[in-house]
């Protein structure tokens, strides 16, 4: 389960914590629709959600489920600029925490400044991404772990009609200070977003994630998560939409007391700047 204060309850966070929400963000390896030419300068933006949400298992853990209902801010500064017309790289800070309404114990945030190199091929995207992160106790509290995630990727965006849909395939090993979280992790995910006019649309990110920990008290450890969700996505403008998701995610694990499952329901306002 995830806590505070201690080292057990930290290592049960590094398993049990919601991929999409402190991990994992799709949008990151969407094309971009209007792509800057390589002969213009580099452009700021600052790119962002909030989402109040329902867990059915606020504690991420297969006993003792608890219901609660959580706040998530997550906010972005990003540098974007083109060194050729198929070679483009983003530099970027982002922060993010969870605060529960009961369960405190399970507040946590992260903050992490990185990285990203992308060459476009053929309508393919390979990216090389380098994240150094620091993971958090409560809410910005106390400071739980430092990481150093390097990552590959590749990913494409395929259209049928008004249907979008965009594999993407990421492998990651982390470095850290802390020995239980070492670990390697792949990602499978595909969104699809299927446009009913031009302000609605249905969007779905099914997903499966598997993890291999190396070292300390996980060493040997091994994960699989299964996540799927359907939500209703209302563009208020080309940079501001609402979407409201019904979520459902199951963790296996060779570590009996790290399965759960979980179903989460809440909207999500995005916005980018």
């Amino acid at each position: 389960m995830r806590g505070s204060g201690i080292l057990l309850p930290i290592v049960g966070l590094l398993g049990a914590g919601p991929a999409g929400a402190a991990d994992l963000d799709l949008t990151e390896f969407k094309a971009s629709t209007a792509a800057v030419p390589y002969i213009s300068a580099p452009a700021w933006s600052v790119v962002g959600s909030i989402s109040p949400t329902f867990t059915d298992n606020a504690l991420f853990t297969r006993d003792n489920r608890k219901s609660d209902i959580y706040y998530e801010p997550d906010v972005s500064v990003r540098l974007d600029g083109n060194l050729t017309n198929d070679l483009s790289y983003r530099l970027y800070a982002r922060t993010q925490y969870e605060a529960f309404s009961r369960e405190k114990d399970s507040n946590f945030a992260v903050a992490r400044v990185g990285a990203r190199l992308t060459e476009n091929w053929d309508g393919w995207r390979f990216s090389a991404i380098y994240e150094n992160r620091y993971d958090f106790d409560g809410i910005y509290r106390d400071l739980a772990f430092t990481s150093h995630d390097v990552m590959g990727s590749v990913a494409r965006d395929f259209r049928a009609g008004n249907a979008t849909f965009s594999p993407l395939l990421l492998l990651t090993y982390r470095f850290s200070d802390l020995a239980e979280a070492r670990r390697w992790r792949f990602d499978a995910v595909l969104g699809i977003e299927v446009k009913l006019d031009p302000r609605w649309s249905i969007v779905s990110t099914p997903l499966f994630e598997a993890y291999w920990f190396t070292d300390g008290l996980n060493s040997g450890r091994r994960d699989q998560l299964y996540s799927a969700d359907v939500g209703l996505r209302y563009n208020f403008a080309s940079n501001v939409s609402l979407t409201t998701t019904v979520l459902y995610e199951a963790r296996t694990s060779n570590v009996p007391l790290r399965r759960y499952r979980d179903v989460r329901i809440g909207p999500r306002l995005d916005f980018a700047f």
